[in-house]
């Protein structure tokens, strides 16, 4: 018998014996090895039939959006203003301005501003890698993370549900205000107080005192709920495009109300009295409280709307190290900035009324429907109604931004589920608008400002501090 010669064996140029079979599947035996693991699919063929050989993540991210059906940001700058329109709202023109007055000034501002970064930085962080990372809203992200998880995910959707059901009417308040912005003299001129919780609120005695529905307020509310709605309606790349306006628009707002109060008479003492740091509140366990827990609700973690946005972004744009740094940093600077708009004048209220600073009361929503309202009126016929007007104007856009942003955690969970999985995403939008349209109707009526006020107080705070809490841990 003929042995092979090696040399013969060398390159697949392998010959069987003259007197043996041939080899079964020989030409296997003259092809190149392959690397071991699972093949790789041949390139799909590109434009006029040829194979691209220069696929991108670009790409990769256009086909993977068609295959899944998930929408996305059009470019960075509507990611981007849409996150800084949700973060900056009503906490930071309505409900930082009464805490830094009640505690301590300066002090405030500076637990305020430790916990930015202490908490708000890496809370937001983590909840857009978590978008970023699962491509699915809160619950859905939160689920597939772990099973175990999966209640975590759901608070986080029951907490913005609590919030989008009276949000619309604290916009619709502000509605009315811009309204009566327009008469001369304003209506609220002399007795501001009577005119925000009888001619607005229309409110009665007290929480179980429900009479009647307040129809001023009723309409305000129900053309908040079809606003949202339009927005959301055609997804993420519609509300991409009214942030351009509602996002700059207040900025503006705040830069004009500024200017104003800087020339006011007592307005520099109402910018001294914001940035008194009060040792002794400093040291006060309740002032870095009320810090942390203004961070929570101003970032606006633990409600969804960041992990949603998150997996809306284009992957190509994703970084959540670097909008996670920015967007509360910018957030907590607007918050600062908001402050030198409202405080300027409080100085100014105290120097009219004879009082000091300290001696308003600021309860509530107090800041901008009673007292800066009684400012506006103070000031000469023609500036009155224009700074009226662009205040309110400003509180209805940073509303607006921020209901916009809850709400679509909660459309996001809804299209997620079995249930609605298969609707039209604008008839799912529709529906869920329309129920918590309904859902908000005890809201407007004259126990309706007991009942925002006790979901304001008490609806959110604490419980964002457990879920982001739990969603953090249960991510280690």
């Amino acid at each position: 018998m003929m042995v092979p010669e090696v040399d013969d064996m060398k390159g697949g140029n392998m010959h069987s014996p003259p007197s043996a079979p041939p080899i079964p599947h020989a030409n296997l035996y003259q092809q190149e090895p392959s690397v071991i693991g699972v093949p790789v699919p041949p390139p799909s063929p590109g434009p006029g039939g040829s194979a691209n050989h220069n696929n991108n993540n670009n790409n990769d991210d256009d086909e993977q959006v068609v295959e899944d059906g998930r929408q996305e940001f059009s470019n960075y700058a509507e990611f981007f203003l849409t996150s800084v329109g949700y973060c900056v709202g009503l906490g930071n023109l309505v409900v930082y301005p009464g805490r830094v007055y009640n505690h301590g000034g300066g002090a405030f501002i500076v637990a305020y501003f430790v916990f930015v970064l202490v908490l708000g930085v890496p809370l937001y962080m983590h909840d857009l890698k978590v978008g970023q990372f699962f491509r699915k809203g809160a619950y859905g992200s939160f689920s597939e993370m772990s099973p175990l998880l999966a209640g975590t995910g759901l608070a986080h959707v029951l907490i913005a549900s609590i919030m989008i059901a009276y949000f619309n009417v604290i916009i619709g308040w502000a509605a009315i205000y811009l309204y009566h912005s327009f008469f001369d003299p304003l209506p609220w001129e002399g007795d501001t107080r009577t005119f925000f919780y009888q001619e607005v609120c229309g409110a009665s005695a007290g929480l179980g005192d429900v009479n009647r529905i307040v129809w001023p307020v009723f309409g305000a509310n129900a053309a908040a709920w079809l606003l949202t709605c339009i927005v959301l309606i055609k997804g993420v790349s519609s509300g991409g495009k009214v942030v351009y306006v509602t996002v700059t628009l207040p900025y503006l707002c705040i830069a004009a109300l500024i200017a104003r109060g800087a020339t006011l008479p007592g307005g520099p003492e109402g910018i001294k009295e914001y940035l008194n740091v009060d040792v002794e509140k400093l040291q006060d366990v309740t002032t870095w409280v009320r810090a942390a827990n203004q961070v929570f609700y101003s970032v606006g973690v633990a409600m969804g709307a960041i992990v949603t946005f998150g997996s809306y972004q284009q992957r190509k744009n994703a970084s959540y190290a670097r909008d996670g740094f920015i967007i509360p940093v910018i957030n907590g600077l607007t918050s600062f900035l908001g402050g030198f708009a409202i405080f300027p004048m409080l100085g100014h209220i105290a120097q009219n009324t004879g009082l000091g600073i300290e001696d308003l009361d600021l309860s509530g929503f107090g800041v901008t429907f009673i007292a800066y309202t009684e400012g506006l009126a103070s000031l000469p016929r023609g500036w009155a109604q224009a700074f009226s007007a662009i205040f309110f104007l400003m509180i209805i856009t940073l509303g607006v931004d921020t209901q916009i942003g809850v709400a679509e955690t909660v459309i996001t969970f809804a299209r997620e589920t079995r249930a609605m999985g298969s609707w039209p995403e604008p008839l799912v939008t529709a529906v869920v608008c329309l129920g918590f349209w309904a859902i908000s109707l005890p809201c407007v009526t004259d126990g309706g400002y007991y009942w925002v006020t006790l979901l304001w107080d008490y609806g959110n705070y604490m419980s964002m501090f457990i879920v982001a809490g739990a969603g953090l841990v249960g991510s280690c």
